[in-house]
């Protein structure tokens, strides 16, 4: 069983993901060009609202070995010394190398709880761990360059002495929560820190011919003689309502959660606030804190996306883009779904605005009404299935 979630959402002057270049992500669809808001933008702004609500978190980083050597100085009373060589000892039995900084050089994405469950193994392997060499520091105190027989030898050395800790090291780092398994991880280096998603997100684009605009800016130097501008430079933003489109596929994320209650309250909250968030790219430049223009929510066996109800951009007119989107949004979607002979199980949206869309399922007056609605169809569906 899979929800479908579809937005339109139209944000003011902003440019809340931006390219190499600072500028506003683009794409050429249906022969127009389009802005574009990318889907890691848009799932990581969700993804860390939806862990507020939550007992647990999680962290993406490089600097594992680094939080763990704090820990073990801050909590346990660790030398910095002796916490860096366990700090790097458990990132080598990982079957990763550390950088001279001790960073990793991919990033891990990990319940913050590894830590503690790390420091924990590292002072049951204390007297192992602390006897590991750091790495030698040149005449300018920098890493040594050691020859590509030296850096053999050192690995082999420090793989021997631990290899009794690289199972439950492994375990650690593998270690899943609920949002990794809806979103899924990718790690080719170590077996089994990837992690299969029942997520999917499309990247966000304006239903309509879009392109930047130029901001031309300056600020004063208020202690400057003379009211001349003391800074002056240009910034790109650009204006648009956006399609959004994710979906989820439920029946396989209540199975690896191993309960349904768990993964209809983790779908709610991923709807809702996949539906409310902003990437907060220049937010505080452009405040785009906007809310969507018209919500649908689907059930279905199979995810079907809608975007190609905007292939053809949505011309200008006196009416704006939002409203003839919405207009558009709801045609396309009865006409698709005679033309796979597949309505779905259940459909519903909600909009602030008052026309009636019943291509789009029940109407339903609040954002809040409809997720809990879905969220109940969902878990009647789940529980009689089993």
């Amino acid at each position: 069983m899979y929800l479908d979630i579809h937005a339109l959402h139209t944000l003011p002057y902003a440019n809340v993901n931006r390219d190499g270049l600072g500028s506003p992500k683009s794409c050429v669809y249906g022969g127009a060009p389009r802005i574009r808001v990318s889907s890691q933008s848009w799932k990581r702004a969700a993804r860390q609202e939806v862990e507020k609500g939550m007992e647990s978190r999680t962290v993406r980083t490089r600097q594992i070995a680094a939080v763990l050597r704090e820990h073990l100085v801050d909590e346990h009373g660790w030398t910095a010394d002796d916490a860096r060589r366990a700090s790097r000892g458990i990132i080598h039995a990982y079957g990763l190398e550390p950088e001279a900084d001790d960073s990793t050089k991919v990033l891990l994405w990990l319940p913050v709880s590894v830590v503690r469950d790390l420091a924990q193994l590292a002072l049951d392997h204390r007297e192992t761990l602390k006897t590991l060499p750091l790495p030698e520091l040149d005449a300018k105190g920098k890493p040594k360059k050691l020859s590509a027989k030296e850096k053999e030898t050192l690995q082999q050395t420090i793989s021997a002495a631990v290899s009794a800790i690289a199972a439950p090291v492994t375990d650690i780092l593998n270690s899943r929560h609920p949002v990794i398994e809806l979103l899924g991880r990718m790690l080719a280096e170590v077996p089994g820190h990837t992690v299969d998603g029942h997520t999917q997100v499309a990247h966000a684009f304006t239903i309509h011919e879009s392109a930047p605009d130029f901001d031309y800016f300056t600020a004063v130097d208020d202690c400057a003689p003379g009211t001349g501008a003391g800074h002056l430079a240009t910034a790109e933003f650009a204006t648009g309502t956006f399609y959004r489109y994710c979906n989820v596929n439920v029946s396989q994320l209540a199975s690896v959660l191993g309960d349904v209650d768990t993964a209809i309250s983790l779908v709610q909250a991923w709807a809702r606030t996949f539906l409310t968030v902003v990437p907060t790219g220049k937010a505080n430049s452009t405040a785009p804190a906007t809310r969507p223009d018209l919500v649908h929510l689907a059930l279905r066996d199979a995810p079907l996306s809608l975007a190609s109800a905007f292939e053809k951009p949505v011309p200008t007119s006196p009416d704006g883009f939002s409203e003839p989107g919405r207009r558009l949004l709801a045609a396309y979607t009865g006409r698709l779904h005679r033309f796979v002979d597949d309505p779905g199980h259940w459909s519903g949206y909600a909009s602030p605005y008052p026309e009636a869309l019943p291509a789009l399922g029940s109407r339903h007056d609040s954002l809040d009404g409809l997720v809990r609605t879905v969220a109940d169809t969902l878990a009647d569906r789940l529980r009689a299935a089993v």
